[in-house]
């Protein structure tokens, strides 16, 4: 049996514990190949035209997967941390994906809801290892296998490699800023101009839940919570010399997060932030002409005030 997984949303967060369990199962994962122009358009053409880029994205994925695998994996996310909850598109991804042809594959959807300290959803994985062909102890294993994978990225960062030279903080969803095709390559533009750009899984997760408790107003989205957190931590530690805030257009979740940073630094004094707001129709033109400004005035910044600059509201970038 071959099960599909999409290389896309939450894949960028999760996807190495998602391989890992169907491998302890010995069970043949396909992971659709890195997004294309191609999987753009076809997911653009399937998904409703209100959605967000990366449900575009992943719509396209399921898509190039549909005449190659058995089964498609799209778990269900309904927290990623205790005390919030997930985008409520993340939710409802099954559905989507079961929706978007009437000839897909079956879709199956075992919850994530890392809120619940019981972990009382790790038994529909245990039933999705038993439905794939495991035995009981493979698929007590291969379930144990995912908990100790996912505990360990709710609390630890990813290692950041030592680099010199001026540093730049990339905040935002990992499918939008690792995905180089729908990110157009973002990451290797800014170190292209040389600059070194961090990402908010490489925050210590716990810094980043302090810094996001001193807001005056709660953000009940577990990601976005981390992201924002990530970003004062950023900012009031000066530990980059300026910050691109990575949207995508149609989230609700990013232009709420995105405006309360915005003022938040505002009122601070922050380091210089940008906004970047991507779409299917984003051109790579536009985006190096912001970010050859974005890092040319941080250079002069840094050679005039050492001490930064204070924000002077965030710009978006649509081309």
């Amino acid at each position: 049996m071959k099960v599909g997984i999409p290389r896309a949303m939450l894949f960028h967060h999760y996807g190495e514990y998602w391989l890992n369990f169907l491998e302890t199962l010995g069970v043949e994962a396909v992971v659709s190949e890195a997004t294309t122009p191609d999987i753009i358009t076809s997911g653009a053409v399937h998904a409703d035209n209100e959605t967000c880029l990366p449900v575009k994205v992943f719509s396209g994925h399921i898509i190039w997967l549909k005449e190659r695998v058995d089964v498609v994996l799209v778990p269900r996310v309904v927290s990623e941390q205790y005390g919030t909850l997930a985008c409520p598109k993340f939710m409802g991804l099954p559905d989507l994906a079961r929706a978007l042809d009437p000839d897909l594959p079956p879709v199956l959807a075992p919850r994530i809801h890392l809120a619940d300290r019981r972990y009382l959803w790790a038994r529909e994985w245990y039933s999705v290892a038993r439905a794939l062909g495991g035995t009981r102890l493979a698929s007590a294993s291969a379930v144990a296998g995912l908990l100790y994978g996912l505990e360990k990225h709710r609390v630890q960062a990813r290692a950041r490699p030592a680099a010199e030279g001026m540093t730049v903080g990339v905040a935002g969803h990992l499918y939008n800023v690792h995905d180089s095709r729908a990110s157009l390559g973002l990451l290797d533009r800014v170190k292209s101009m040389g600059a070194n750009p961090v990402t908010v899984d490489q925050v210590v997760p716990s810094r980043a839940r302090m810094q996001a408790e001193t807001l005056s107003r709660r953000i009940f989205w577990g990601y976005e919570s981390r992201l924002a957190g990530a970003v004062l931590h950023w900012s009031r530690t000066r530990s980059v010399a300026g910050i691109l805030y990575v949207t995508s257009f149609a989230c609700g979740p990013g232009s709420i997060v995105g405006a309360l940073l915005e003022d938040q630094l505002g009122r601070e004094g922050s380091v210089p932030l940008m906004t970047i707001t991507l779409d299917e129709h984003a051109a790579e033109a536009g985006l190096i002409t912001r970010l050859e400004a974005f890092i040319d005035m941080l250079r002069r910044a840094r050679r005039s005030s050492p001490g930064g600059l204070s924000v002077g509201g965030a710009q978006g970038v649509r081309s």
